[in-house]
């Protein structure tokens, strides 16, 4: 099996596929800890403070530690390497995880929740720059489907676990199992190479010393940049439909189950679509289906289940191949600040997908936000189009 010049030899195809299943177990066991909060830490909060007390600042500080950490992350994961940054963040967790029961007020649970998105951004930062190292070119595209269907997976069965073990056992007993769920984690990482960020190549670098500050002149040309405004564009959809679905109609569960299956099917089949189809196809297909499944929703809501499987089809293959084309494009000595970058997209658009839109529902009817946020994917898959008619950098033209 080829390799790049930016990862090292390995011993064995035994260890090779080891270490791709243990980073993909990885993100799996961490995501399913997390979701289990989705449906358990706003009834937690209320239980505890009451009704007035203030859920939403709560919920959102987490993707606040999420947004403003993540750029540190990337340059601590280039530095550091990324095995160091992923151990940082699984500890963390663990150190946190007591605190939920223990926070004596909503501003200290807030600063918790920040914390926590700090270890989620070491965490799912790390693991991801660490596939990008490992995976040869051909293959990066496939691999970045199966990481992203282990978060998908994840994200379906941890609200549900979340939901069982708060009505059976309460807060404590499903803080309990996520510390679990995390010490197997940290289990399954320690197989995990110790992989370095490729200093022996900084000398040659034109444009100076990269561990000072970011390399800008990567992040902010193509693809890289147009690759994180997508990104954007498809998580400020993901986030209107994530905070306001739920009230515009009243089998929104049904949407969110069948989106997450077919998402999982749907990068579970990239590997041999991506060798088919063009990416400039993959891309502005992905943002077209996103935009007409909300634009249909809104339409004919009666259709639920048709619009849940296109959707499902434009989110499923959307990150996995950008986050392909940004891995192709970043050396290894830049990976995760460049890295870093390019998620952070994704967490400004989850937050500005529901904080951002939220003064639009006091003008605008729930029917017409779906119809405007439809029209903006359907848009913008033709910039997505026209952007990548040319071929990324390290990526052969198809």
């Amino acid at each position: 099996m080829p390799f790049d010049r930016d990862r090292p030899s390995f011993p064995t195809s035994c260890s090779y596929r080891l270490w791709l299943f243990c980073i993909c177990a990885g993100m799996f066991l961490f995501f399913t800890q997390v979701t289990m909060l989705f449906p358990v830490l706003p009834l937690y909060v209320a239980q505890r403070w009451g009704e007035a007390s203030p859920v939403g600042l709560v919920i959102g500080a987490m993707a606040m530690g999420l947004l403003f950490f993540r750029p540190g992350i990337g340059l601590l994961i280039d530095r550091w390497g990324r095995k160091p940054v992923l151990w940082m963040g699984l500890l963390i967790m663990i150190g946190i995880l007591p605190l939920y029961i223990w926070s004596p007020n909503p501003v200290w649970l807030m600063g918790v929740r920040v914390f926590h998105g700090i270890s989620q951004a070491a965490v799912a930062t790390a693991s991801q720059t660490m596939l990008a190292d490992l995976v040869p070119p051909e293959r990066r595209t496939a691999m970045m489907g199966y990481l992203a269907m282990s978060n998908t997976i994840g994200f379906s069965l941890g609200p549900l676990l979340g939901s069982v073990m708060f009505n059976r056992t309460g807060f404590t007993g499903a803080v309990l199992i996520m510390l679990v769920i995390t010490l197997i984690g940290v289990g399954v990482s320690l197989p995990l190479p110790w992989l370095q960020s490729g200093r022996s190549s900084l000398t040659s670098d034109p444009t100076g010393d990269p561990d000072r500050g970011f390399p800008w002149k990567h992040i902010l040309a193509f693809p890289v940049r147009d690759a994180t405004f997508l990104f954007f564009i498809g998580s400020f959809l993901h986030g209107g439909v994530v905070t306001f679905l739920p009230l515009f109609i009243d089998h929104s569960a049904l949407f969110y189950s069948l989106n997450a299956l077919v998402a999982v099917l749907v990068r579970f089949g990239l590997g041999r679509w991506e060798r088919v189809l063009p990416q400039r196809w993959l891309v502005s297909g992905a943002l077209l289906c996103e935009g007409t499944a909300l634009v249909g929703l809104s339409g004919f809501p009666e259709y639920l289940p048709i619009w849940s499987v296109i959707y499902g089809v434009g989110f499923g293959a959307l990150f996995p191949v950008l986050s392909a084309i940004v891995s192709l494009s970043a050396p290894a000595e830049i990976r995760g600040r460049v890295y870093s970058f390019f998620l952070a997209g994704f967490d400004a658009g989850m937050m500005l997908g529901g904080a951002g839109v939220q003064p639009l529902i006091h003008t605008l009817p729930l029917r017409s936000l779906f119809v405007v946020l439809g029209g903006l994917g359907s848009s913008v898959s033709l910039v997505a189009f026209r952007q990548f008619a040319r071929p990324a950098p390290g990526v052969e033209a198809k």
